[in-house]
């Protein structure tokens, strides 16, 4: 009987050494690899915020509809974190339309009380309602391509305008495809229906070459002709590596703002994640508030960036946002 020590001696002997390319195929692949989970792992942590921050006093923040629907009343600390945190738009969820184009909440008394009380406690602060229009693709049942309910949308806008006294709407249209010339019609339809001087807003895909659920140069060209301001949702991109989303969003401040040269009127926001949980889209170790605000600092920085049309950074959302969050926010954008 062969003794375990020797039977092993014999294995390894018999052992054909690899060729040597194989060798040091198989060890770059090792260094990669590693490279690779060190850079995931703590590309956050060491991550430097060089310079000022481009903070003009001119963010945003979508709020929960509780507000809208009188739920939340505590105007005074919400006047107050407004101003303290540089807010100049907030975005009031007044909920969506459906197929009609129907808003399906109404609230108009309780939009006037939060709309007067905010308005006396946090002067300057544009009070915006954010309407979702969501189609087959976005969990709703809205077809713009229907002239009908697309009418009933823009006089809903209206109602929000005139009798509640919105400062302006934001489109909340998705999932919106590139070129969608029902957008462009809508956003025509609207800037008619609401009031001289009133924001037409749109909250926008990302930027990105060649991806169906993102726009082109050429389509943000034709919408920022039509609105006064656009936030681009710079989450839910599916980057799940951090130093890719840093750099996806250094491209959104220099592509969109590039665009929107076409109007001077019009104002770029970026918005950033606060919130965890996402579906497959969304890692929040990757998609972050520091990691966000990172890349919009570094892309704002870009020689191609057009900054005259930059405004700031819009923050989703108010009911997400940890006051870690918050912390992080004033120390790398408001440089409290």
């Amino acid at each position: 009987m062969i003794k375990p020590a020797v039977f092993m001696d014999k294995l390894r002997s018999g052992r054909r050494p690899l060729p040597r390319k194989r060798r040091i195929a198989l060890a770059a692949i090792l260094i990669v690899l590693l490279a690779a989970a060190l850079d995931y792992s703590f590309y956050p942590s060491m991550m430097k915020f060089q310079g000022p921050s481009p903070d003009h006093g001119e963010n945003g923040l979508w709020i929960r509809y509780k507000w809208y629907f009188g739920e939340e009343r505590d105007y005074t600390a919400l006047s107050k974190r407004l101003l303290n945190e540089h807010i100049r738009y907030a975005y009031f969820h007044v909920r969506f339309v459906g197929a009609s184009g129907n808003l399906r909440f109404r609230y108009p008394d309780q939009a006037k009380a939060l709309l007067t009380a905010v308005g006396a406690q946090a002067p300057g602060v544009k009070r915006i309602a954010w309407i979702y229009a969501g189609n087959d693709n976005g969990g709703g049942s809205v077809v713009l391509s229907n002239k009908v309910a697309r009418a009933k949308m823009v006089s809903e806008a209206a109602w929000l305008c005139n009798t509640c006294g919105f400062d302006g709407v934001q489109w909340d249209y998705e999932i919106c495809a590139d070129g969608d010339k029902d957008l462009l019609a809508l956003l025509d339809e609207t800037r008619k229906a609401i009031p001289a001087g009133k924001i037409l807003s749109i909250s926008s895909p990302l930027w990105m070459p060649s991806h169906k659920l993102a726009w082109s140069d050429e389509y943000f060209q034709q919408v920022a002709r039509r609105c006064d301001q656009i936030a681009v949702m710079g989450y839910d991109s599916g980057m799940w590596w951090p130093r890719a989303y840093d750099k996806l969003m250094q491209e959104q401040v220099s592509h969109v703002t590039t665009a929107a040269v076409v109007n001077p009127n019009c104002r770029v926001l970026i918005g950033i994640p606060t919130y965890g949980k996402g579906g497959p889209s969304h890692n929040p170790w990757a998609e972050n508030i520091a990691v966000a605000l990172h890349g919009i600092r570094e892309g704002y920085k870009s020689p191609s960036v057009n900054r005259s049309q930059f405004a700031g950074v819009a923050i989703f959302a108010d009911y997400t946002t940890t006051s870690e969050e918050w912390k992080t926010y004033e120390r790398f954008w408001l440089n409290k």
